[in-house]
């Protein structure tokens, strides 16, 4: 934890609910302000505090102003919070009208906490997070989580061994993918410097961060309401792995202490953590799951499900709108059109849609499923598009992992290889006795697996956002082969997605 002055200290305990805990609320500032602190997580090495303290001594934007303008210290809150809290008392405790929970919002700083954490964190889908990157940072050595569970077993040893020679890799690989990217992509004419040395940095870092090990500590900005946030705090008290209950009971503790009707009866859930076992327990017994590794060229997207007659669906969803007729009709009508009028409705309703707007709501009538087999890093960015349906299984070595060209290109191969073969060996020894924890040694290069159920609508941003050039070749190429499985069984309706498929090199941008 950094140190801090006794000024700092007092300016700091006006806007964040501890000084010295890796969980605390931030308040007491402008939306916009607060918006602007988030943001740096993705690209700052500061603290959340830290990077307050610097916001508001900075001059490059007025923030101390405005927050002396939103805080209205000389108005006494305190009448209006007591009757807040019994009307809550009331109504949401008492008459369970939870809805108005929804209204009440707190934005939560998460530091330390590992990349396995994060992800279960970030699980929770009506909330909006924010993320230390592994594109714009590089992360330090000894950085990591340590379970107890492991530290107290007979595998401390070679957890920690692990650990450090993938961060001993990363470090000094680090300064040599730097030389690499800039031998291979030199400056162009009349480019800024520093832009250029940002994008080296980025290109190198896309590469290295598949060595980075899934304990490795990062920082995270959630901001969600009251409802989320009982939600959440119940899912982590009763999830199985020792951090999770930690974090769940400081984000009640913190929370409390801003909303404390509205949480107050967020606690374990036996359905939760019972369920879980359970499941696991069935599927154990009647597990036809081959030991040995599963086939390197096995496809990384496979459409499990999709309507058969959604080209009818959606006309009629189209036509529905605008006519004042029940939707089984508007189907029929559809199913006797010939494709030639099926194609016309459906182009009326789509050719205008410019580069930045969203298509109409009538595409989230249509959902598609996809299987997907995917290396965690780029799991942790497509994970964000949280209004799609997830169901993810727990991190493995078992499928494999992902080697970068440019690694190869670099020359760093076999080193690359050597290292996933002991994170996989050690895997290996502690999955037996811990699932859970030896989810935590797992390099982002592997691969995992998550089904993924998407409404139409939203393949048209994920797709558009994902495939382009910018964009990381892992999550490039999941964006292309969804968009692949689409024009196989619709054509005429994925023909209106954007899919950049073009190739070159990522600029560095997010």
């Amino acid at each position: 934890m950094p140190e801090f002055s006794e000024t700092e200290k007092q300016i700091l305990k006006k806007h964040v609910s501890n000084l010295d805990d890796n969980v605390y609320l931030i308040f007491n500032l402008p939306p916009e302000v607060r918006a602007v602190l988030f943001a740096y997580v993705s690209r700052s090495p500061l603290s959340f505090r830290e990077n307050l303290l610097k916001l508001l001594k900075g001059k490059e934007l007025d923030v101390s102003t405005l927050v002396e303008k939103y805080s209205g210290e000389e108005l006494d809150f305190s009448k209006a919070n007591e009757s807040a809290k019994s009307f809550h008392e009331k109504w949401v405790v008492g008459y369970g009208h939870s809805s108005v929970a929804e209204h009440a919002v707190a934005s939560i700083a998460f530091e330390d906490v590992s990349i396995i954490a994060s992800k279960v964190i970030e699980d929770n889908r009506l909330a909006s997070y924010t993320e230390k990157s592994t594109r714009y940072q590089v992360f330090d050595r000894n950085r990591y989580y340590k379970p107890k569970k492991i530290m107290n077993s007979k595998f401390s040893g070679l957890y920690e061994k692990t650990c450090n020679d993938l961060f001993d890799l990363y470090c000094e690989l680090t300064p040599k993918m730097m030389d690499f990217v800039r031998q291979k992509y030199p400056i162009e004419n009349g480019m800024n410097e520093k832009f250029y040395d940002g994008i080296s940095k980025a290109r190198a870092c896309d590469n290295l961060r598949y060595l980075l090990p899934a304990s490795t500590l990062t920082n995270l900005a959630m901001t969600a309401n009251a409802r989320v946030l009982e939600h959440a705090i119940r899912k982590m008290l009763s999830n199985p792995l020792e951090e999770m209950q930690e974090l769940g009971f400081k984000l009640k503790q913190e929370v409390t202490k801003v909303l404390p009707v509205l949480v107050k009866f967020a606690d374990y859930n036996p359905y939760i953590a019972n369920t879980e076992k359970k499941m696991y327990a069935i599927c154990e017994s009647h597990s036809e799951e081959k030991a040995e590794k599963e086939n390197s060229k096995e496809k990384d997207v496979v459409l499990v499900d999709y309507g058969k007659e959604a080209e009818n669906k959606l006309i009629a969803a189209i036509l529905y709108r605008f006519t004042h007729e029940p939707f089984d009709k508007l189907f029929v009508r559809a199913k006797k059109m010939n494709s030639k009028e099926k194609l016309k409705i459906i182009d009326e309703f789509l050719n205008e849609k410019g580069p930045y707007d969203s298509p109409f709501r009538e595409l989230e009538h249509l959902n598609y499923t996809f299987d997907v087999l995917v290396d965690y890093g780029a799991f942790r960015d497509i994970q964000r598009h949280r209004m799609c349906t997830q169901t993810n299984q727990l991190v493995t070595t078992k499928h494999g992992y992902s080697l970068p060209e440019e690694i190869i290109e670099a020359g760093f191969k076999k080193e690359f290889e050597n290292a996933m073969k002991e994170a996989e060996e050690t895997f290996e020894k502690i999955v037996v006795e811990m699932p859970y924890e030896a989810q935590y040694i797992v390099p982002l290069a592997y691969k995992k697996r998550v089904l993924m159920t998407w409404n139409l609508r939203e393949l048209h941003h994920f797709i558009k956002l994902r495939s382009r050039r910018e964009g990381h070749i892992s999550y490039r190429k999941i964006a292309w082969h969804m968009y692949d499985e689409l024009i196989k069984v619709h054509p005429f309706i994925a023909k209106y997605i954007a899919c950049d498929k073009s190739e070159g090199p990522s600029r560095g941008e997010k």
